[in-house]
């Protein structure tokens, strides 16, 4: 399409425009595709626009990511899973469901392991790990560290399927939600890119841990919110940690209910230890949810801020979009689906639960049915967020 060119490609010139929707903030849907009134079709020849991130992702509840956050939005499963156990209503479940909570079971999982020889050069983060699994299916994954020469202990995370057919969800999960297919067998060989291939045997009995668990995103609260961060103390986080006197506020009252104790807080203390569990699981769940979580996709959008480079307009806040696309994928899960239309646990499903309860739902929010308003409002303000990111502006 330049001026003076001598010749032109409508496919070309079409899909150069289009691959620019996600950061300007719109979408295939706002511009529409070529339409023939005469005809009253569209243009025959012209391929429909179809919404796609940067990297082919999916949408998360109608979020278009410009950066892969898949295995950050798994965390929802373990919502799921504490809250299944949390319904069976006995002392060994509430035990289980404490586990799957300071353990994880299904986002940012990776294996420990001991190569029988050490590495001769040094290994920077990221680099790719190919092996197998059990059955001898292929596992991908990468370096979780940067590693020096002469290193044997190493851990190696899980790259994350788009479809997720082959799985390692192990972390504090009951044997029987356990999925080791894919995971690295027990005793096997790994190639490290650039580096070669190493025997390797696991170096613990479970060495399938997740390095991402709820409890995680309160008992890092204190470093994360309110001490070791540009923008530190966030605001939001510091009105919750000057009304409790506790960094992990969150933290104790999950445990608090979990285990049937009272917690110990400056204000707003609650006493579990009369409560049967029904009364308790109603506060673990809660917790996790509306207070863990909830107060950690504000800290990513919070550090998204902190990322963003106003002084570069092109290519260069990916840290910043990333920060922010983690926000996204906390808030709503991996269960929502690509419209919102799917069975999540976290805040996405429970502002469309809670919509019902006090006729919020809607764009007017006057209504019992549909999408909760603040969700389509906090959606407008994530495409904004990304837009403005991607733009260099805060």
């Amino acid at each position: 399409m330049k001026v003076g060119a001598t010749s032109t490609s409508l496919p070309a010139v079409k899909s150069a425009f289009e691959a620019n929707y996600a950061c300007m903030g719109i979408t295939c849907a706002d511009v529409g595709n070529l339409y023939n009134a005469d005809a009253n079709t569209f243009f025959t020849g012209i391929s429909q626009c179809v919404d796609t991130s940067p990297l082919n992702l999916d949408r998360i509840a109608g979020y278009l990511p410009g950066t892969n956050v898949v295995d950050h939005s798994l965390i929802d499963l373990d919502q799921k899973a504490i809250e299944e156990q949390i319904k069976v209503g006995t002392a060994e479940s509430f035990n289980v469901a404490r586990k799957i909570y300071e353990e994880g079971g299904h986002s940012k999982s990776f294996a420990e392991i001991t190569l029988d020889t050490a590495l001769v050069n040094p290994v920077n983060k990221g680099t790719s790990v190919i092996g197998e699994s059990a059955d001898g299916a292929w596992v991908y994954g990468s370096v979780m560290a940067d590693y020096e020469s002469n290193t044997r202990d190493i851990k190696v995370q899980y790259t994350v399927d788009a479809d997720n057919s082959r799985v390692c969800y192990v972390g504090g999960l009951p044997s029987d939600k356990v999925d080791t297919s894919g995971c690295l067998m027990e005793v096997g060989s790994i190639t490290i890119s650039g580096q070669g291939a190493f025997n390797y045997q696991a170096n613990n009995q479970g060495y399938n841990k997740n390095a991402r668990a709820i409890q995680g995103f309160s008992t890092a609260a204190q470093s994360k919110m309110y001490e070791d961060c540009p923008g530190c103390p966030y605001k939001d986080f510091k009105q919750y940690y000057d009304y409790y006197g506790e960094f992990d506020y969150a933290n104790k009252w999950i445990l608090a209910a979990a285990q049937g104790s009272s917690t110990s807080f400056k204000n707003g203390n609650a006493d579990f230890t009369s409560y049967d569990f029904i009364g308790r699981g109603e506060a673990f769940k809660k917790g996790t949810a509306y207070m863990s979580v909830w107060m950690y996709v504000i800290r990513e959008l919070e550090d998204a801020i902190d990322d963003c480079n106003v002084e570069c307009t092109f290519d260069c806040n990916e840290d910043a979009v990333h920060a922010w696309d983690e926000a996204v994928a906390f808030y709503a899960g991996s269960e929502e689906g690509s419209d919102g239309s799917g069975d999540g646990a976290l805040l996405y499903s429970l502002a469309d639960k809670r919509c019902q309860n006090f006729k919020t739902c809607g764009s007017n929010g006057d209504s019992v049915d549909g999408t909760a308003k603040v969700n389509l409002e906090i959606y407008a303000q994530f495409a904004a967020g990304q837009m403005n990111l991607n733009l260099g502006k805060q």
